[in-house]
Parts: structure tokens; C-alpha cells; sequence
């Protein structure tokens, strides 16, 4: 019997919490004099219409917001977490559950509940793919008057914990599909794989250059 108590009160611990995360979920955005807030499911007003532009929460429980002063995420609650990096004219897109951010004009990456997974610490960054993220050291933004493109610097690649995969020596590099990457070294153009090995048309790796362990 006693054990059976134990299990209905675990089991009303589960409810009790799901339903929170469930609430947390149901903030919707509205507009009120131009401005937008978020109402809970009841129409209460859980934060107030103070932004110019919202987005809907995330499953991790965090919605981008625009202020007088740019992007920026907040929390159920309203209080500001980190504010993105800006892509396309809005916060970066979360890629493999991650997206950008910027601080003091370095790069690094947060995750859907706006926490910090990989300090900002590169000079540039591209989003993830397959796992990897091209990422540079002593390269600059370069600006044609309209649009602004990243030249210089040194690349490598990290994996989702920040972890140095594929060691920063190449002069520039792609984002990886199907496994492979276009990256310049030397001077030439050649295509690696995931371990950052060179590979040849043939889908067989170079003899010219040995295994990537990521350690300098």
C-alpha cells in the first residue's frame, strides 16, 4: 500500500511538472499600441508589449525579441538571456540545435534554452552541419557596400561541444554535405572528409596528408 503511494506521488510530481513545462509553452505573442508582449492561456499578461518585433517560444523555452537596441533572447519571465548574432536581417537560425552569438567581436554558440555551449572565442564562425562548424582565426569582414563576405584568417572545424575536430590551418573552408568539405590549402582547392583527410575523386583518401586528430 505504501508503495503504491509512493508511485501515485511520483506520478503527481510528473503532472505537476509536465504541466509547467506545458504552460511555459503556451505564452502567445500579442500587440498593444504597436508594441508586443506575451499572455499566458488564461489572457493574463505575463510580459508586457515592450518590444517593436517577437517571436514565438522555443521548445527549450525562449523567444527572440527585438528592442530599441537590437535582437535579444529572453526567458518565460522576460528576462534577457544573449543576444544572437544577426543573419539575413534577424537572430541567427539554430542549426542542429545551436545558433551564434557575438560577444567583444568574437564568435560562439548557445543552445534553445539560451545557454552559452561554446564561449565565444573565434573570429568567425558558419552554422553546423553534420556535426561540424567551420571556424576562423585572424579573419575579417570585408564589405562590397551592400554585402559583407569573410576573407583571411586560418580554419578548422569544431564539433557541438567545441571540441577542435580538424585543426585551424587551412585558408579558407566550406561547410561539410555528404561528408565532405571544400577547403584551400596552400593555395589549392581540395575536398576532405570528416576526420580531415584530403579525398580524391575515387572517394579514397590522399597519401599526401595524414589523419586529423584536432591536436596541434
Amino acid at each position: 500500500m505504501r508503495f503504491k503511494s509512493i508511485l501515485v506521488f511520483i506520478a503527481m510530481v510528473v503532472v505537476v511538472w509536465t504541466s509547467g513545462l506545458y504552460a511555459q509553452n503556451m505564452l502567445t505573442p500579442f500587440e498593444s499600441n504597436g508594441k508586443w508582449g506575451f499572455k499566458n492561456e488564461h489572457n493574463e499578461i505575463i510580459i508586457k508589449p515592450d518590444f517593436v518585433v517577437v517571436q514565438e517560444f522555443t521548445s527549450g523555452g525562449i523567444a527572440a525579441v527585438l528592442d530599441d537596441t537590437g535582437w535579444v533572447y529572453i526567458n518565460t519571465t522576460g528576462r534577457y538571456l544573449i543576444r544572437p548574432y544577426i543573419f539575413d536581417n534577424g537572430p541567427d537560425y539554430f542549426q542542429e540545435g545551436l545558433a551564434r552569438y557575438t560577444r567583444q567581436d568574437k564568435f560562439g554558440f548557445f543552445n534553445q534554452a539560451g545557454e552559452i555551449v561554446i564561449p565565444a572565442q573565434f573570429d568567425f564562425a558558419y552554422p553546423f552541419s553534420e556535426g561540424l562548424a567551420a571556424v576562423c582565426t585572424g579573419c575579417r569582414f570585408v564589405s562590397d557596400g551592400e554585402h559583407r563576405a569573410v576573407e583571411g584568417g586560418k580554419w578548422g572545424y569544431i564539433e557541438r561541444q567545441g571540441k577542435m575536430i580538424i585543426s585551424i590551418r587551412f585558408e579558407s573552408a566550406d561547410s561539410f554535405q555528404d561528408g565532405r568539405a571544400q577547403v584551400k590549402l596552400s593555395g589549392k582547392e581540395i575536398i576532405i572528409d570528416t576526420k580531415g583527410n584530403p579525398v580524391n575523386n575515387d572517394e579514397s583518401p590522399s597519401s599526401d596528408m595524414k589523419h586529423d586528430s584536432g591536436k596541434e
